[in-house]
């Protein structure tokens, strides 16, 4: 099943990456921002507030829910949630393989960057050879965890660094995509082979897993922690058209992101699904695909279960959606990222800018781009939304902006 309105909890990594561990809010855990983030500029009208920079031992993470259930776990790729006492084996997986406190990697060659220090790939650089790439090795991993465990339940975290910067491609791929004419504002020929190389290697464990004849009893989901990052490399590594910008921003650009979902005998090939849905959903629905009680799977998580839509039997319910990133972020943009917070509800939505005050309205029903600002127009719904923003704010004990 395909879904239309997938959203990550943040429009940045590290919230998301908790979000889905959790069941949570970013804002009510505290992690709002990658870690450990950017200090503010000199001239900005905030400080930023204290806010965590790692996933606390104390939350209960959906591996640590899977292990109750009987679940084999393995973490292998990018964990980005907190220094080494917080590192997966420490967060409910039996297996960790390359994740640690970096966000991306030096370099997608072996060996991954320096000889030494701490922005090293965990754990990989011990054993490899010249010309070995990063997504490759790694999915190399998965496989190996997947067939130990071919007779156990297992949950395999598989979270490539690809495709984040810096942006490092294969030299053959690079070269076919240099000779393919762009569309749609995509031209980098890098990034492109950086995504082929990540669909390429999703194939290899879908192949695996028929091989095992394990494809028929294994649950896929397949998706990001945030938008494409529009302002890396030259040229522009992506294009999120008709979305408005991407990574670290406000808009669809910044928040929406892919998502396909495989249930054996539950969802129908070539379903599309046009709900909602946001990271901290997974928590609650693998849990109760996995068997969990309804009471266990939703236990002080604010995600809810979509396993409904899956089946294709019903909706969801009216359901606000909310976002709060009080950070600074240059990400490299012409338009730096100053704080904010979103609200969603219904086809309406509303983005409170901290810096000067602002808030911009738009009916993504008729301008998904986000090119027109109705807050003018319709004062009556800017105020109704708003007002549920800062309900929702005051709700999840989300950390404000500290006025210099």
């Amino acid at each position: 099943m395909r879904f239309t309105q997938a959203y990550a909890a943040c429009a940045v990594c590290s919230p998301t990456r908790a979000a889905i561990m959790t069941g949570k809010y970013p804002a009510r855990l505290h992690i709002t921002d990658w870690i450990p983030g950017e200090a503010a500029p000199g001239n900005s009208r905030f400080h930023l507030p204290a806010w965590q920079k790692q996933l606390p031992l104390e939350e209960i993470t959906l591996a640590e829910a899977l292990k109750q259930l009987g679940y084999t776990t393995a973490s292998i790729g990018k964990w980005h949630l907190g220094g080494p006492n917080f590192y997966p084996e420490h967060q409910g997986f039996d297996l960790n393989i390359a994740g640690g406190d970096i966000g991306h990697p030096p370099s997608y060659f072996w060996p991954y960057g320096p000889e030494a220090g701490s922005h090293r790939v965990p754990g990989l650089a011990e054993r490899g050879q010249q010309g070995e790439y990063l997504t490759d090795r790694l999915t190399d991993e998965a496989l190996k965890f997947i067939e130990t465990n071919q007779r156990n339940r297992f949950f395999l975290y598989l979270a490539h660094y690809a495709v984040h910067a810096p942006l490092m491609g294969k030299d053959g791929l690079v070269e076919e995509y240099e000779h393919r004419p762009g569309a749609n504002g995509q031209s980098n020929a890098v990034y492109a082979a950086m995504i082929h190389s990540v669909d390429e290697r999703v194939g290899r464990i879908l192949k695996k897993l028929e091989q095992l004849r394990l494809a028929d009893q294994t649950i896929i989901v397949f998706t990001s922690d945030n938008g494409g990052a529009v302002h890396f490399g030259k040229p522009p590594a992506t294009s999120n058209t008709p979305l408005r910008l991407g990574k670290g921003y406000a808009y669809e650009g910044g928040l929406r992101v892919p998502l396909l979902v495989n249930v054996p005998r539950m969802t129908r090939p070539g379903s599309v699904c046009d709900v909602p849905v946001v990271s901290y959903d997974f928590f609650p629905t693998l849990l109760e695909l996995a068997g969990a009680e309804k009471s266990a799977s939703r236990t002080a998580t604010d995600g809810i279960s979509f396993v409904s839509l899956l089946k294709g039997t019903s909706t969801l319910g009216r359901r606000d959606l909310f976002w709060h990133y009080p950070h600074y972020w240059n990400g490299k943009g012409a338009i730096p990222v100053t704080p904010y917070s979103v609200a969603r509800i219904d086809n309406w939505k509303l983005i409170r800018f901290y810096e000067d005050g602002r808030e911009e309205l738009y009916n993504l029903d008729d301008d998904l781009g986000e090119q027109h600002d109705l807050a003018a127009k319709e004062p009556q719904k800017r105020r109704a939304l708003s007002d549920r923003l800062d309900a929702w704010l005051k709700q999840v004990g989300a950390q404000m902006p500290v006025p210099r």
